[in-house]
């Protein structure tokens, strides 16, 4: 008998709450407990309310918990307090204004029960409305993978496989082990969390199969961004990059240093359209652009260097084309095709 523990962080989701509650009633499994840990995090609107009243008319199998923060501390902390009341042989993070497949929980444990290992991360496909199809091509068959020679993390590194902590099912003794606990104070913590994970998982499960709906709404792009969270962001990025900048893979790779890019351009950006306000940035964020510069030229990947000279004036006016933002992550995946060609003549 296995037991799931999900972890659902609450924060002003009044619109959404309702149906990511509706999915996680629809999780029951003969062959596994499921707890669903939902953690207040001083939601200010009905959020609450409604989660109180779904409860109450609930009848089925499914354990629910309300544990909530005493003053709102933020997403990570939300899920960090989740993980340490949650019981399950497994976690299961899922954001409130997402949602799960009926019978995705009963799928993964039946793949899970069929491989007989233990395994420290099962990672699911994932369908975003957005863009209207599945985030990644995971083939057609569950595979299992080694990762003490750091396959999947390099798989996460060229971002076959996507980031985010939700479409993840995480050994609970391996995180806690681990300390793989999100970093409080920062947003984005997915970049950090998860590159941490698979650089300390052993063993890892892909499933083809779609589990999980994400509802994408594009509210995170530079045109969407409030001016309240640009620092935020910026903050957030530097803490990230530095991390792993000082956390490198036992093999670097072309990909580690794309992904840190990944993770770097976006705080960059900001800084150059907001620099008057954030001036006080701007030597932590050009010290990290001079590192990866360094670092990539040391180990001769001079299609990326020349990529990553774009972020220096003049040459940044390239990513302001709206053809080179479109088409980034093709731009860089290519960027770094070159490099390897090169590097294995």
């Amino acid at each position: 008998m296995y037991r799931v523990s999900i972890i659902i962080p609450v924060y002003n989701v009044q619109k959404h709450i309702g149906r990511c509650l509706e999915s996680i009633f629809a999780q029951e499994c003969d062959n596994t407990e499921i707890e669903c840990i939902l953690v207040d995090d001083c939601s200010q609107d009905d959020s609450m309310k409604i989660i109180t009243q779904m409860l109450k008319e609930y009848t089925g199998p499914i354990r629910f918990i309300v544990n909530s923060h005493p003053t709102n501390c933020g997403h990570c902390t939300a899920r960090n307090t989740g993980l340490e009341v949650a019981c399950g042989d497994y976690v299961l993070f899922v954001d409130s204004d997402d949602a799960l497949k009926p019978g995705s929980i009963s799928y993964i444990i039946t793949e899970l029960d069929k491989i007989k290992v233990n395994v420290d991360v099962i990672v699911c496909n994932a369908f975003s409305t957005r863009d209207n199809k599945p985030m990644m091509d995971l083939g057609e068959v569950p595979e299992l993978i080694d990762n003490r020679e750091e396959e999947g993390l390099c798989r996460l590194l060229a971002r076959e496989i996507v980031q985010h902590s939700w479409n993840k099912l995480v050994n609970r003794k391996f995180l806690i082990e681990n300390k793989l606990y999100f970093k409080d104070g920062i947003i984005n913590e997915d970049l950090l969390w998860s590159y941490l994970l698979f650089q300390h998982a052993k063993d890892i499960l892909l499933l083809p199969c779609i589990t999980y709906i994400y509802e994408d709404d594009n509210s995170g792009s530079i045109t969407n961004t409030p001016y309240n969270r640009i620092e935020k962001i910026i903050t957030s990025r530097i803490i990230i990059c530095n991390k792993i900048l000082s956390s490198p893979p036992q093999n670097i790779t072309e990909d580690y240093y794309s992904y840190l890019y990944y993770c770097f351009i976006r705080a960059l950006d900001l800084y150059e359209r907001n620099g008057k306000e954030l001036i006080q940035y701007k030597e932590e964020l050009y010290s990290i652009r001079n590192r990866l510069l360094k670092g990539v030229r040391k180990r001769k990947y001079y299609f990326l260097y020349l990529f990553f000279l774009t972020s220096i004036k003049p040459f940044y006016f390239v990513s302001y084309l709206r053809l080179f933002r479109s088409y980034f992550n093709a731009i860089i995946k290519k960027v770094v095709e070159l490099d390897r060609i090169v590097r294995f003549r």
